[in-house]
């Protein structure tokens, strides 16, 4: 087994450390490759002073991982979505124009008590 330094890793009997100077070579029956594989993809590779591997152990998925996961929305779905975003804001702003509404009718009321208290009307 061939374990490359961004974590991949790969099975077969050609590779040498020739054709890949900055990976690792495991022995595919060792319990380090069962370890890599039942991991995968989620592990560190551990080093020593020298740069020669001794471990891998597990980690957490970073937050780009935990989102690829996610189940991808259908061209359906997005449009919906946006729909619904476009009739709440529509909402909004009907909402906005029934208050404007009824802040000119209160006005109004008010001009015309006063017209009829000058004795205008």
């Amino acid at each position: 087994m061939i374990l490359h330094a961004n974590g991949s890793y790969e099975s077969a009997d050609w590779h040498t450390p020739e054709t890949y100077p900055d990976s690792y070579f495991i022995d595919d029956q060792s319990a380090l490759a069962a370890k890599i594989m039942t991991l995968f993809p989620y592990f560190s590779i551990i080093t020593d002073a020298n740069g020669e591997l001794i471990d891998v152990e597990p980690r957490d998925k970073t937050p780009e991982e935990i989102e690829a996961e996610k189940p991808k929305k259908t061209p359906d779905q997005l449009r919906i979505e946006q729909l619904e975003n476009e009739s709440a804001m529509i909402a909004m702003e009907l909402i906005d124009t029934q208050i404007a509404l009824e802040q000119t009718q209160s006005e109004q009321a008010a001009l015309l008590l006063a017209l009829i208290d000058g004795g205008v009307l």
